[in-house]
């Protein structure tokens, strides 16, 4: 009674619902609550603890260390308000001491609520910006593809074409980047898992950066460590964009006469088929103060100064980088100094690909060639690749070690499968000894050169000098590889199987579904130069009624757009999919869009479609979709 009376006294009247816990056996028991908390059970005489919720009310009743003195407030409902609960002792007693905070809930859930939605109609806003500026963006582009493959341009008509392409293209990367961003905010960034090629990947960044690089009279090196696995499951377009915007920062914010610096390695990261790849890209440009550099990465930041006033940009790509790198589970980092320069740090995991070059290795296993190289260290680098491929190598580092061992191969009666050889070695007219070589050796013997140069601005030269092919430095294993494979009996007859007329689809019959009149002009115009029938309808309900009332593979193929009147192309893929039609199941049907997200990807498939082509379209790609469904690979 004395233990109540106490209770009484010291909370009764606190205005607030108070629950006084008492240690047990167990734990702690409720041994007391005031009237302030009896009002809120909805039972008389039951314990307020029973409508606190089971999570909380086990932390609360458990016999540890109290959690005031690591926890938050807790914060949860009862009946229709909702309250914050703050535990504490009390000599050898728990008191739970409640406040009510509904209208500051209501406040915040309301102020979420309106976040929320304003974050999904943004998102919505930029998806649909993003296909209707795609739409007239994919007219330009492609109207300027047609332009550029009519012949006898004048060089000033072509030059301006070039621009035009060269505008459009730059356009559209500002805009992914706002896209991007905005849903990474949202959370609504997929990645897309496929197997990627580094030697690939590298070339195509290669080929956007050197170009700027140039452009900016920069020196831009590139240095590849070890190299554990050259190829991964990952995403290779979202991997290539952390590449090229750390790449083209670089870029713009270094002076002319400066350094850009690459290197990429791959190294085990202790798990068995797992890799670490690891980034540098270093400057020695402008650099950052300390005050930009702890916000480098907040979307839309970007240093105000008299030299970067002119360089044009959104102040996104660094915060788009470190999201997909975070996204992909890695790390990025960056050290910098005003007037020194900048150098990103990323390491990123990745899991080992299947092994594509065990068709190569059964091919080139057991051949030898002949690398004519001075440099002992590629030399050697040239000469682990191949030995993992079972390919024995001869080195020579003059032209007189090299015709001393073409002679010894031909005393022994044998042969050179090929000839690897860099662009320059000491003391050797390449363009006189290589013709050489290619007499003694004959029409059929395979010369290849290693070069980092552009081979559009050597090829000329070097093909006439007896050239067959060309794979760049650095050296990757798969480059070298496929290289040499290509010259192998294999290679020929895989090459003599696929035909021939890559991109030659005569008497192929498609229906194309288009709402977009300049977008049929130009479909009709690029597809008719593969030899193409192309029947059009202009929504997914034409396309379901043309496809219904035809015979039995009158088509081959449907290219279907997604956002069309009356029916949209997904709707449309169903309802053909589920006709009582003979090929109804198996006509290749590939959309044709400007939705190009990932989960847009998803939906065609899902919705039964066969493959995925973003507008604006990449010719190259559509031509090797056609392919495949339409020739070697077709149904």
């Amino acid at each position: 009674m004395k233990k109540q009376e106490k209770f009484i006294s010291a909370w009764e009247s606190a205005g607030l619902p108070v629950i006084v816990l008492e240690r047990a056996a167990d734990g702690f028991a409720p041994v007391y609550q005031n009237s302030a908390a009896d009002a809120l059970c909805e039972e008389p005489g039951r314990s307020l603890t029973d409508h606190i919720p089971e999570e909380i009310r086990t932390r609360l009743l458990g016999g540890g260390p109290c959690p005031v003195e690591d926890e938050l407030p807790f914060l949860f409902l009862i009946r229709s308000g909702a309250y914050s609960l703050v535990p504490f002792r009390w000599e050898e007693y728990r008191v739970c001491m409640l406040h009510e905070v509904t209208g500051y809930y209501n406040e915040n859930r309301r102020i979420l609520n309106e976040a929320v939605m304003a974050s999904e109609a943004k998102t919505s806003f930029l998806s649909e910006m993003s296909h209707d500026i795609r739409t007239p963006m994919g007219a330009i582009i492609g109207m300027t593809d047609i332009a550029l493959m009519q012949e006898d341009i004048p060089a000033r008509v072509k030059e301006c074409l070039n621009k035009i392409k060269t505008a459009s293209g730059h356009m559209m990367s500002l805009l992914n980047e706002v896209l991007d961003m905005s849903r990474i905010e949202s959370g609504r960034i997929l990645l897309q898992e496929e197997d990627v090629d580094l030697a690939d990947l590298l070339h195509e960044v290669l080929t956007v950066i050197r170009p700027q690089a140039d452009a900016g009279k920069l020196h831009f090196s590139l240095k590849l460590g070890e190299m554990a696995e050259e190829r991964l499951r990952g995403d290779s377009v979202r991997l290539k964009q952390i590449c090229i915007n750390l790449l083209s920062n670089a870029v713009k914010f270094t002076p002319a006469g400066g350094d850009v610096e690459m290197s990429l390695e791959t190294v085990p990261a202790g798990e068995p088929d797992r890799v670490l790849l690891k980034l540098k890209v270093q400057d020695n440009g402008i650099g950052m103060s300390e005050e930009f550099l702890q916000r480098i990465f907040v979307a839309f930041e970007r240093e105000e100064k008299s030299t970067t006033s002119k360089i044009q940009g959104t102040g996104l790509g660094m915060a788009i980088t470190k999201n997909l790198v975070e996204l992909m589970g890695g790390t990025i980092s960056v050290k910098s100094r005003l007037h020194e320069g900048s150098c990103f740090y990323v390491e990123i995991p990745f899991t080992a690909s299947t092994d594509m070059e065990e068709s190569h290795r059964c091919a080139l296993s057991g051949r030898r060639v002949l690398l004519f190289d001075d440099r002992e260290d590629q030399a050697e680098q040239i000469r682990g690749m191949l030995g993992r491929l079972g390919v024995s190598v001869d080195a020579a580092a003059s032209t007189d070690a090299a015709v001393d061992l073409i002679n010894e191969m031909a005393f022994s009666d044998e042969r050179y499968f090929a000839m690897l050889t860099v662009e320059k070695v000491k003391n050797a007219e390449m363009l006189l000894f290589l013709p050489q070589v290619r007499q003694r050796m004959g029409a059929d013997f395979p010369i290849l050169l290693l070069s980092d140069n552009d081979w559009t601005q050597m090829e000329y030269v070097y093909t006439r000098a007896g050239v067959d092919a060309f794979i760049p430095l650095p050296l990757f294993r798969t480059r070298l590889s496929a290289g040499l494979y290509a010259f192998t009996d294999e290679a020929k007859q895989e090459l003599g199987e696929s035909g021939g007329k890559r991109w030659n689809f005569h008497g192929k019959r498609i229906l194309l579904a288009e709402d977009n009149e300049i977008n049929r002009e130009i479909a009709l115009e690029l597809l008719g130069m593969a030899n193409l029938q192309i029947e059009t309808v202009e929504n997914g309900r034409e396309a379901v009624d043309r496809f219904a009332e035809t015979s039995p593979d009158y088509y081959d193929m449907i290219l279907m757009d997604i956002q069309m009147p009356v029916m949209n192309g997904l709707e449309a893929t169903r309802t053909i999919r589920a006709l009582d039609c003979a090929d109804a199941k198996d006509i290749p049907i590939v959309a044709m869009t400007a939705n190009a997200f990932v989960e847009d990807v998803r939906n065609s498939l899902e919705a039964g479609m066969n493959a995925h082509l973003a507008k604006p379209l990449d010719m190259n790609q559509v031509y090797s979709t056609l392919d495949y469904f339409l020739g070697r690979g077709g149904r």
